[in-house]
């Protein structure tokens, strides 16, 4: 199925309820870089915590690959600056810092295998059992960037240490995929309707502002979202797609 075609029957999903989605449970979402969750997800983070329904959050890197030549925003700093902006998006949602945990793995080096990628599983298998999480949400693994594979794949081995888990994929960067470029399979999945958690979903996504604004201005390299880029998180819908085990 071409890319376009794929996109526009996703548009189409069927809507379900968070409390159908969850379980009505506690959940976990698995977030490559510290901005992902709210982008794929915000609206969904926002009626659970309206709901006391309980949410974690694990993001995997420290984000510090987004302005690489930045002396204003060096390293320590902007990866101190990305894990304030989680807060601050959290506290908006009603998140808790508390309910957010952090890897802190490279920035654009997630690992697919290996000891790096074993330590990621337990830690989020751990948590899951810790939890009692029904439900895991992580980034599609069609979604053209590396740690968002990685993402992917660290969940999935997850799921398979806890098979009780359901596994739910979000796009972000596959939004964007060429769309003459072919998708293998069906979409399977559902919409969420956050129209009433759009407004909050907005003011959590511009507390990302080293992604969202011209806070870090000294590198040319640096990487902001367009208005082409995040037109697919402002509207009234949220996607998950079910992941086969």
């Amino acid at each position: 199925m071409k890319v376009s075609e794929y996109l526009e029957v996703t548009k189409a999903l069927p809507i379900i309820s968070r409390e159908a989605l969850t379980e009505g449970a506690p959940f976990l979402i698995l977030s490559p870089h510290p901005d992902d969750e709210t982008l794929g997800l915000g609206g969904l983070i926002a009626q659970a915590c309206q709901a006391g329904q309980k949410v974690h959050v694990v993001v995997l890197t420290d984000g510090a690959g987004s302005h690489p030549r930045s002396v204003q925003y060096p390293p320590e700093r902007l990866v101190d600056l990305r894990k304030a902006e989680v807060r601050a998006a959290g506290e908006i949602l009603g998140l808790h810092p508390a309910f957010v945990r952090h890897l802190d793995l490279p920035d654009t080096q997630a690992p697919l295998e290996g000891p790096q990628f074993d330590a990621a599983v337990r830690a989020v298998s751990d948590l899951l059992q810790e939890t009692g999480a029904k439900a895991l949400f992580v980034t599609w693994d069609r979604d053209p960037h590396c740690d968002h594979q990685a993402a992917a794949a660290i969940a999935k081995a997850a799921g398979v240490a806890n098979p009780a888990v359901r596994l739910w994929a979000y796009p972000i960067w596959g939004w964007h995929l060429d769309q003459d470029d072919d998708v293998p399979g069906f979409p399977r999945g559902h919409r969420l309707d956050i129209a009433g958690e759009r407004d909050l979903k907005h003011r959590a996504i511009a507390a990302h502002a080293s992604q969202m604004s011209t806070l870090i201005e000294d590198d040319p390299t640096g990487f902001r979202f367009t208005e082409e880029t995040l037109a697919p998180f402002l509207g009234e819908h949220e996607y998950v797609y079910e992941v086969s085990r």
